[in-house]
């Protein structure tokens, strides 16, 4: 009789909890010069040159979109940054951990480009578009 009550108490918690929303907290678009990520304190392999981190006046091009990504309780959990090198494929790359975002704001007549900055919650990040 317990096992059954368990279970069913179990049950009904599962079901009123139910899944999470992904969604957008909120976004800004800003006019910037640069974009800096500095990587964090132990770096995986994938940052000595393979993954894009830099997008200073001479590359700011290739940056579409900086994604600062979220748990439930609003801890951050990393950047996503989403960019098009001059291969042409469109990348989508999760950086975790702790990093720190150096935003560089256009001055006037300076060389800028319009990024898009993202608040996402971490179930956003399986929707590429």
């Amino acid at each position: 009789m317990k096992k059954i009550l368990c279970g069913s108490l179990l049950l009904a918690l599962l079901i009123l909890a139910g899944p999470s929303r992904a969604e957008v907290l909120r976004t800004v678009e800003k006019e910037v010069y640069a974009v800096y990520l500095v990587p964090a304190p132990r770096g995986f392999p994938t940052e000595l040159g393979y993954v894009m981190t830099n997008f200073g006046p001479g590359n700011i091009n290739f940056l579409e979109r900086v994604d600062v990504v979220v748990d439930r309780e609003g801890r951050v959990q990393g950047l996503q940054v989403v960019y098009t090198p001059p291969d042409g494929f469109r990348r989508h790359v999760f950086l975790s951990g702790p990093r720190s975002l150096v935003v560089e704001e256009a001055r006037p007549g300076s060389l800028k480009k319009r990024i898009l900055f993202r608040v996402i919650t971490t179930d956003e990040l399986n929707q590429l578009d």
